[in-house]
């Protein structure tokens, strides 16, 4: 709802206009569920004395909006604060003698709407000295219900300090800028922004906008600066509130159940690799990229209707582990399977594919803490919660009687165990409550390798479990485990030293558990992998496909991440791609791994894009040095890259844009912190060389 005062100045008037075209942007008129209502008189004039404010306020039925609609009140017009401490809208018809009279009190405008029945409230007041209203509200709230203080949201946003005037244009720049940040940069996974969230947004605009001012000797006085609006209450700045849209957040459809959804592959991955396979960007079915490792499939899928067991999918960095339990997790769950757009993922063996609700829960370690893991482990299994502050063996105990006890067959994934925080001690906590679930049915079974003796809990049946009774229960995890006779491969292959030998760790609380490596004889899968990334890729026939697929597997050292990084510059090459195969140059680079085919990549995006290579290794180098689950773009990115070159980092969001947008995306993944997307290398082991890569590019080690 918009309540503006024109005041007859043509330049008043039009920056008034050019406010409500900027809010457009973040509450759509006549969109979603924003529909609104400017203020003016029955016969169209605009609002000139105290009795048309509160005849419109009664018209407009602002005090009784209901519940399930977000209410947003936009007041823009001349305000003033009176000696008496109280702010007042100023109107045509104001007496500066008769504020009492002629003047409204901004307080109970704001009050209108905030102690309306909506549950979700906005008022923004873009009026002068709109911020000195601050003292008021607080005051007031004491008449607001103490329910509907608990259970609202109610966010009031002033634009002007005291002293200072109405914004005008200034507001209307500042909104923009600040919509053109969430909608771009700042990229927070959410429908919703907190008041916290949007005023940060409006700061990072101004500063923005500051920038690019023409630049003085003396730096501008602080009242010359941009007009930073601020929040008028803050008790409820860190909840979300349905009256803050995010025009930012971009939906991803699911691929599989919630359960699922941290080992499955995300829609975002799905996409990218399924254009990325078929090179048709427009069509609703791409393809299906994962081809070859039939054999591996086969095993997985038949464990899966085995009663009772451990199965361990272990191999060298970079040798598809992950792709493996990824398309198992992925290809079980019923939304991925009832989607016509990954029809084509289901042209193969059927007794490669598993069973519907195949897998009932699946995570990945990677960078979660033992307590973290068993926390999401047990709400996924809809286990029986311990009481808020229960100690980790608690959450141990919980999820071993769920597994003990009577119900439907259960099958969890745990991959990247090696990635995790601690990863021997997660090993030891997370997997302990499957030791005697996933043991032998026959009772006189027993464990030939007990957990260590300092560990709070210790696996086993206790008195009156009755193991006959208990339901299947089936655990398949991922794990880096270098291959005992690994061959020799040329400096900065980018091999990388393992982390302890955690396949051995596990084998010994699980000794019957089967070992199924990725790293044997992976020859003949990449070839078929390389062959189905090219398919349908014009310039490709099926001669130069075979060529291609010859050519990789010879040289990608029994790496699929390898593999794929140069069939990526292959298509990147469009018509050279074929002539590439050819090249000692590119050949030298991919015999070298990773780092070879990736510093190819930087000077080809230094000479056709201008991104210098420097920068743009700075950028990716940022995201493997990110904490946690990868780095926010906003303010993270750069500041972490600006650390990483030692130097500063001109226009960092136009030239991390190029970067998301280049073949140099490939290399990166994305996830979710914190509510915001975030973003970290493709791999572990890209990671790693990212990490020790020296800065000045005349090195690979």
């Amino acid at each position: 709802m918009g309540l503006t005062v024109p005041d007859g100045d043509v330049r008043f008037d039009a920056a008034l206009e050019e406010q409500l075209d900027a809010l457009r942007l973040w509450w759509p008129d006549g969109e979603g569920r924003f529909g609104w209502q400017l203020s003016e008189n029955p016969d169209g004039t605009p609002l000139a004395t105290r009795s048309d404010v509160e005849s419109f306020l009664d018209r407009s039925r602002l005090r009784e909006t209901g519940p399930e609609l977000p209410l947003v009140l936009f007041v823009s017009a001349h305000g003033l604060f009176s000696a008496s401490a109280r702010h007042y809208l100023k109107l045509p018809t104001t007496s500066d003698r008769r504020l009492l009279a002629t003047a409204v009190p901004t307080a109970h405008i704001a009050y209108a709407a905030l102690d309306s029945l909506a549950q979700h409230v906005l008022v923004i007041l873009n009026m002068c000295e709109s911020s000195a209203v601050g003292s008021e509200l607080i005051s007031l709230q004491g008449e607001l219900d103490e329910d509907r203080k608990d259970s609202a949201v109610l966010n009031v946003l002033g634009t002007a300090v005291q002293g200072r005037p109405v914004l005008g244009a200034e507001l209307a720049r500042l909104l923009r800028r600040a919509h053109q940040l969430v909608t771009t940069s700042e990229q927070i996974a959410r429908p919703h922004l907190k008041m916290s969230e949007f005023t940060l947004l409006l700061h990072n605009a101004a500063e923005s906008l500051e920038a690019e001012r023409p630049r003085r000797r003396q730096p501008r006085k602080v009242s010359e600066q941009i007009s930073v609006p601020e929040m008028l209450l803050t008790r409820w700045q860190h909840k979300v509130s349905l009256a803050l849209p995010n025009p930012g957040y971009r939906p991803e459809p699911a691929v599989a159940e919630p359960g699922l959804q941290d080992v499955a592959a995300s829609y975002r991955q799905l996409e990218y690799w399924m254009e990325k396979a078929s090179g048709r960007l427009d069509q609703a079915d791409g393809g299906w990229y994962f081809s070859g490792r039939e054999q591996l499939n086969l095993q997985l899928v038949s464990f899966l209707r085995e009663p009772v067991g451990v199965k361990i999918v272990a191999g060298s960095a970079g040798t598809g582990k992950s792709a493996l339990l990824g398309r198992l997790v992925t290809m079980s769950a019923r939304v991925f399977r009832d989607c016509d757009r990954y029809a084509s993922a289901l042209r193969c063996r059927p007794d490669t594919i598993p069973a519907v609700g195949a897998v009932t829960a699946a995570l990945s370690a990677r960078h979660r803490s033992a307590a973290d893991a068993l926390r999401q482990l047990t709400a996924e299994l809809g286990c029986p919660a311990p009481p808020e502050g229960a100690d980790i063996s608690a959450w141990q105990q919980a999820l071993e009687d769920f597994l003990l006890g009577p119900g439907d067959p259960v099958t969890v994934v745990i991959d990247s165990l090696d990635e995790a925080y601690e990863p021997g001690q997660f090993i030891a906590a997370v997997l302990a409550p499957f030791v005697p679930a996933t043991r032998s049915h026959d009772p006189a079974a027993a464990i030939t390798s007990p957990l260590p003796s300092d560990a709070a809990f210790v696996p086993g049946p206790r008195p009156g479990t009755g193991r006959t009774q208990a339901r299947t229960v089936r655990l398949l995890l991922g794990v880096r485990s270098t291959r005992r006779s690994t061959p020799t491969a040329p400096a900065g292959a980018g091999t990388v030293a393992p982390v302890g030998d955690l396949l051995a760790e596990i084998t010994d609380r699980f000794p019957d558990a089967e070992i199924l490596r990725s790293d044997e004889n992976p020859d003949a899968d990449i070839r078929a992998y390389v062959k189905a990334l090219l398919k349908g890729q014009p310039h490709w026939s099926d001669a130069a496909r075979a060529e291609a697929a010859l050519t990789i597997s010879d040289h990608a050292h029994g790496s699929f991440l390898n593999a794929r990084l140069a069939v990526d510059q292959l298509r990147a090459h469009k018509d050279l791609g074929p002539r590439l195969l050819r090249s000692r140059t590119w050949l030298d680079s991919l015999s070298i791994g990773i780092a070879g085919l990736l510093r190819s990549e930087l000077h080809k995006l230094e000479r056709e894009d201008g991104l210098s290579a420097t920068e743009a290794l700075g950028l990716l180098r940022a995201t493997a040095f990110a904490q946690g689950r990868g780095v926010a773009w906003g303010t993270v990115w750069p500041a972490l890259a600006e650390a990483v070159l030692q130097m500063p980092l001109q226009h960092p969001d136009e030239k991390i844009s190029r970067l998301l947008k280049s073949p140099l995306a490939g290399y990166l993944t994305t996830d979710h912190e914190d509510d915001r997307v975030v973003y970290r290398p493709a791999h572990e082991q890209l990671a790693q060389i990212l990490r020790r890569w020296p800065a000045d590019l005349k090195g690979t080690r």
